[in-house]
């Protein structure tokens, strides 16, 4: 109706210098060749475009609504007649005498026919041929106004789909008249999805072609055609492409394609699958998806499934997000034991400085990577299935601590470790192998642990005495030259403090060189083989650690030795210095062959 009452209100004015419409027909302008007004045409247009593009969202009933709305109900009418005919009521009238509705257009050939002439006329909105080329399959029509890579994609899809519908409805439905004979070019370009994808790449239109190599809709040609295999493909040649790698969500998208792949059991190269999901990975440890990280994981490989999410812990430093992530780990189905294993692992043989280097100071300082191992602990005293486990890693980097003279390093890492462990181990054992003897390995790891605590109680009791020695030792009063009586008497007073002070720093100073003694020997007479040795020999030789154990006992026996010494010298005990020389000289002990030049001991730890 608003088309038509324009038109009369234009029709009523005076003639102009531009000849508009005279008549209120919609063929009018066409048949007259004469304009619209120009807000008519600008209205004319703009419907026209809104039509087309809810055709192209499959919104047919909306259009026709839509020009309804605008007072063109013979145009709604146009877009109705692509549909089949069909009356029910030549099979059967109901017993009740009303008939059933009619569907469809009878004369729907002709319909398509005028629909494609109309299409191909110049003097039609560029939007309304497209419309019309739409419902009739005209492919040449639609695509001006398509502007990007999916309306052309639509465009030449529904053309196919045009195709393919019409050489069916003319090949086996059987009509009372012979139908209109559409254009031979309808026929001329056979579509298949292969060759629309390649007619899409070699586009006349620069955008069209340039958006046709772009990665998503690379994704969505492959998964259309449909060619699994090559789409795989494509996707691990990006990541290959250290010019221009996928972005993060590119990625993302392509991890997400392989899960659905697999979620259809669609065999693909799992080869290639696995690295999208490896990059995935890779990119949620980057940017800490503490939340996502064990999920994803959990769709690569056993033995990937370590590794990663071992790198991914590393970086967690809070105790308490530490837990949450082995709690998110075991429920994602990981093997939480073996990952907490390969972390301690990674961070003790982070090769960041030379474990065989000694130094001439007592101690040597913690640094930030020493804490770091320190800190790594924690992620195995968790579960106490795995304390066994913990004391072998512990013991490891004890090893590295002591070979570098980091005592107060290898005291913290000791103190990691509960003091029930040995009995958390024994307790573990019998509840899986019962009575059966404990393996050689966690026995030689207790008895590691055992000569660690030995050789630390021995520094710490030497450290007790050495700064008693040095450091609390009473000062004598000093008599001022010419003193006075109340000097002098002030100062014998002042001596008997001191002799009373002395006699009592004398007394701890003899309990704190025993406790000394006591120490040191129970390292140098260490029962059942000697400090530092194995005591079972049944299980697997690590070469490694038994170099490592030599080489802590040719280094540290001798320092103990020198340290008893230097003990028992300063506090008079010459007999027991001489007793020292004979138990070191010892055959049973065998301690002689630990004493070699610190340059061997260097090259057997290396």
């Amino acid at each position: 109706m608003l088309y038509v009452l324009w038109v009369c209100v234009w029709a009523s004015l005076p003639s102009s210098e531009r000849a508009l419409v005279s008549h209120v027909d919609p063929d009018a302008p066409i048949r007259e060749n004469k304009p619209l007004a120009d807000l008519d045409k600008e209205d004319e247009a703009r419907l026209l475009r809104e039509v087309f593009m809810m055709i192209r969202a499959g919104q047919l009933e909306e259009a026709q609504r839509l020009c309804k709305k605008c007072g063109q109900a013979w145009r709604a009418a146009t877009l109705e007649g692509w549909r089949l005919y069909h009356d029910n009521n030549m099979k059967a009238v109901p017993a009740s005498g009303d008939l059933a509705t009619v569907e469809g257009n009878p004369y729907r050939d002709i319909w398509k026919a005028v629909c494609w002439r109309m299409a191909e006329d110049e003097r039609f909105n560029i939007y309304e041929r497209a419309v019309y080329a739409a419902l009739s399959g005209n492919l040449r029509e639609i695509l001006p106004a398509c502007e990007y890579w999916d309306d052309c994609l639509w465009a030449y899809y529904r053309v196919m789909v045009d195709q393919q519908v019409e050489q069916e409805i003319r090949e086996k439905l059987h009509s009372r008249r012979e139908l209109e004979q559409l254009p031979p070019v309808y026929q001329e370009k056979h579509l298949t999805p292969t060759r629309i994808f390649m007619e899409l790449q070699a586009h006349p239109s620069q955008v069209v072609e340039e958006q046709s190599k772009e990665r998503h809709r690379v994704i969505q040609k492959y998964i259309v055609l449909p060619d699994l295999d090559a789409l795989i493909e494509e996707m691990g040649d990006w990541l290959k492409d250290e010019s221009s790698p996928p972005s993060h969500h590119m990625v993302r998208f392509m991890a997400h394609v392989v899960l659905f792949l697999r979620s259809l059991a669609l065999q693909t190269k799992e080869e290639i699958c696995v690295a999208i999901m490896e990059a995935y990975v890779k990119d949620l440890i980057k940017e800490k998806r503490i939340k996502l990280v064990a999920t994803y994981t959990a769709q690569l490989p056993q033995s990937m499934q370590t590794s990663w999410y071992a790198t991914f812990l590393e970086g967690i430093q809070e105790k308490d997000e530490r837990q949450h992530c082995l709690q998110m780990a075991e429920e994602a189905g990981l093997d939480v034991a073996q990952i907490t294993k390969t972390v301690v692992e990674n961070i003790r043989t982070r090769d960041d400085t030379d474990l065989g280097e000694s130094t001439p100071a007592l101690e040597a300082a913690t640094s930030e990577e020493d804490r770091h191992k320190i800190e790594a602990i924690d992620w195995l005293v968790f579960d106490p299935s795995q304390r066994a486990e913990a004391l072998k890693q512990s013991n490891a980097i004890i090893r590295t601590f002591l070979a570098c003279k980091k005592h107060d390093a290898a005291r913290e890492v000791f103190q990691k470790i509960p003091e029930d462990s040995i009995d958390v181990i024994m307790r573990n054992w019998q509840a899986t192998a019962g009575s059966t003897q404990l393996t050689a390995d966690d026995a030689n790891a207790i008895r590691e642990y055992l000569c660690i605590k030995a050789y630390l109680s021995a520094l710490s009791t030497f450290n007790d005495w050495f700064g008693h020695y040095h450091n609390k030792r009473p000062t004598p009063p000093i008599l001022p030259d010419r003193a006075n009586f109340h000097e002098k008497v002030r100062y014998e007073h002042e001596q008997k403090e001191h002799e009373m002070e002395l006699e009592h720093w004398q007394q701890a100073l003899n309990v704190l060189s025993q406790g000394v003694v006591d120490n040191i020997n129970n390292v140098l007479l260490f029962v059942d083989g000697g400090w530092m040795v194995d005591q079972r020999t049944d299980g697997e030789v690590d070469e490694s650690r038994q170099e490592q154990l030599e080489g802590l006992r040719q280094l540290c026996i001798p320092m103990l030795c020198v340290i008893l010494h230097t003990v028992l010298h300063t506090t008079g005990r010459y007999r027991e210095c001489v007793a020292l020389a004979d138990t070191i000289a010892s055959e049973q002990y065998e301690l002689y062959k630990c004493c070699i030049p610190q340059d061997d001991i260097e090259s057997v730890w290396h």
